[in-house]
């Protein structure tokens, strides 16, 4: 009988590996969610700002530097609060504030709201990624590939769907008219641009796009917060952290060398690239007449081109992620990604910009990942979150720096403005990480086993 008891308490006391997990359906439907959000907005906001009086050329380029300002402090911040109150929370909450955005810019269309709402955007939308990327290490081993590869992909199918709906709600009544006819092809090509808009789009059409956004933030919102966790403890976590413990641990994570190693090339130097593109690639589409005024004569190829590529990105991440993969990858990923950056740069017509964007687009999934999974591999497992976070916040830093110090040079309002210029400068940045990473991993190797 004392025999049988001692069994029943082994088997009691067994620890359930999927106990704590993140729920992959969950995780990668509200992932799809974040990006068809982003994605539609990134399309609608510059024919949205040329179609309101008031609104100088520069609004765009203004926008896109305040979004990235939260990044320079908000992902520590994300990943201490992920530390101590769990990933689930922060991304569910952080989507809910996210939904105000599209609400403001509908609600106030002035110039002045831009820069608060952009900043408070970017300061969610921190949240949101290191929450989300966070949580997506959270699975067992064998399936940390499969993690990373769905919500990779789940980011190219959300961010692909995005623009596409985005045109279809703002000309409306053309797509109407093609369907009332039932020319289907035409409706595809019409989505596309192979066949034009016969008139502008109207505010109404941008008001209901905003107001629909908000709304589907709030749902991914209630998902996330609801089931993105199975029931439990995950393996190795306490239930709650202390601030003291969690202070502990960023001492811990600060005097790593392998971890600044990793940081400084692909975050503060790779950090530049991201923005470039955030920031310039509108520029450089109305050079090679993509966009005209509020008119659409091309940019919905360039941002279905865009995310096309991180489906097939995603895939790619797949192979590697659960890896632990050299140093040597980090080099190839941040040298790729500072040559394709000056691709867009180099090019002349709109099909060298497509092809540049192309491999941009590609490369920027395995950059996306290289600051999160790829960091967090090498990192011992309970810095988890707190690696992320520093890392994406020297991230954020960078691409702010970058983005006001180029605001500040090369002002898109002014006569001499060259759009080429700031991705040529964020390529040069970005060859110079890779040879600085790959100068450490020569003598101090980055992968090798972590101790906790």
């Amino acid at each position: 009988m004392r025999e049988g008891q001692g069994d029943m308490a082994a088997f009691q006391v067994q620890h359930d590996p999927e106990a704590g997990a993140a729920r992959l359906p969950v995780v990668v439907i509200v992932s799809l969610i974040n990006m068809f959000f982003a994605a539609v907005l990134e399309y609608s906001l510059p024919l949205y700002f040329n179609a309101l009086e008031g609104f100088p050329k520069g609004m765009w380029a203004s926008l896109a530097a305040w979004v990235v300002a939260p990044w320079a402090f908000a992902p520590i911040l994300a990943g201490l609060l992920a530390r101590r109150f769990g990933e689930r929370r922060v991304w569910g909450a952080a989507m809910l504030g996210q939904a105000a955005v599209p609400a403001v810019f509908a609600a106030i269309p002035q110039p002045w709201i831009v820069a608060p709402a952009a900043f408070w955007y970017g300061f969610t939308n921190a949240l949101v990624w290191i929450g989300g990327i966070s949580l997506t290490q959270v699975v067992p081993a064998d399936k940390k590939g499969l993690a990373n590869g769905l919500v990779m992909m789940s980011l190219g199918l959300g961010s692909f769907l995005g623009p596409l709906a985005g045109r279809a709600i703002l000309w409306h009544d053309q797509v109407s008219a093609l369907i009332e006819q039932g020319v289907w092809q035409d409706v595809g090509l019409f989505l596309i641009d192979v066949i034009k808009p016969k008139s502008d789009p109207s505010l109404a059409g941008f008001h209901f796009i905003l107001w629909g956004l908000a709304g589907a933030s709030a749902l991914g919102a209630v998902m996330m917060w609801t089931w993105g966790q199975r029931p439990g403890r995950w393996q190795g976590e306490r239930a709650q952290q202390t601030w003291a413990e969690t202070a502990d641990d960023l001492k811990r994570l600060l005097v790593n060398p392998r971890f600044w190693a990793l940081v400084l090339s692909l975050c503060l130097f790779g950090g530049s690239l991201f923005q470039a593109s955030n920031q310039f690639l509108r520029y450089r589409a109305e050079d090679v007449e993509l966009i005209s005024g509020a008119q659409d004569r091309g940019w919905i190829i360039v941002q279905e081109l865009r995310v096309l590529m991180w489906i097939p990105g995603g895939l790619a991440v797949g192979l590697l992620a659960g890896r632990r993969a050299p140093g040597l990858a980090g080099v190839l990923m941040l040298a790729c990604f500072a040559l394709s950056a000056a691709g867009i740069g180099w090019a002349s017509t709109s099909a060298g910009l497509f092809a540049a964007v192309a491999a941009f687009e590609f490369v920027r999934q395995f950059m996306r990942w290289s600051h999160a999974g790829y960091l967090s591999e090498h990192m011992p497992e309970d810095l988890r979150a707190t690696a992320i976070g520093l890392a994406i916040t020297v991230a954020g830093t960078a691409g702010t720096l970058f983005g006001f110090l180029t605001n500040g040079i090369l002002n898109p309002d002014a006569a001499s403005f060259d759009s080429r210029v700031p991705f040529w400068l964020a390529a040069g940045l970005g060859l110079t990480g890779a040879l600085g990473l790959l100068v450490f991993d020569r003598f101090v190797p980055i992968r090798r086993e972590q101790k906790s």
